[in-house]
């Protein structure tokens, strides 16, 4: 008969539990990457059509279409090229955080915004109208692009109704 030491014991459950946190730590699992990504796409998505909205009625402090175009226009950017960023902006923003056409409205996102960030570069990085901005949406969209919607969106459902 094998006898067992009550301190191998001990060390055994440390062992297991030390293992549970490093696990823990560092082991990714598939619902804290979707809750992350929702975090992101929601983030991202708020204050983009927060700020679109403001651009396309004015909302929240915003000036409006008409002074939004004469911006764009004082910046060297053409009417089309404006209504493209700043629908971009107030249904790109509002589809992303809804998880709707994700990868779709993340390219679109990602232009809008590798265009705002070079347009604000002569500003500087940092600052209250420098590239840092854009920048951060950027890559958030490029994150949420290559990683796609994950579980907790409309894109999700649909799909598990289309191939269920």
């Amino acid at each position: 008969m094998e006898t067992v030491n009550k301190n191998q014991f001990i060390v055994e459950e440390r062992l297991d539990t030390n293992n549970k946190i490093v696990g823990y730590l560092y082991n990714t699992n598939q619902r804290s990457l979707s809750i992350s990504l929702l975090l992101l796409r929601c983030t991202i998505g708020i204050i983009l059509f927060i700020v679109g909205s403001g651009k396309v009625f004015g909302w929240f402090g915003g000036f409006g279409m008409d002074l939004t175009l004469k911006f764009y226009n004082q910046s060297g950017i053409s009417n089309l090229f404006a209504y493209m960023s700043i629908y971009t902006e107030f249904i790109g923003g509002l589809l992303l955080a809804l998880g709707f056409l994700t990868r779709f409205v993340s390219i679109a996102i990602i232009i809008n915004m590798i265009v705002a960030t070079i347009i604000s570069l002569p500003n500087g990085f940092l600052g209250p109208n420098g590239a840092s901005y854009p920048f951060v949406f950027l890559i958030i969209a490029i994150t949420i692009f290559l990683a796609g919607p994950m579980s907790l969106s409309i894109d999700n459902i649909i799909k598990k109704k289309s191939f269920a």
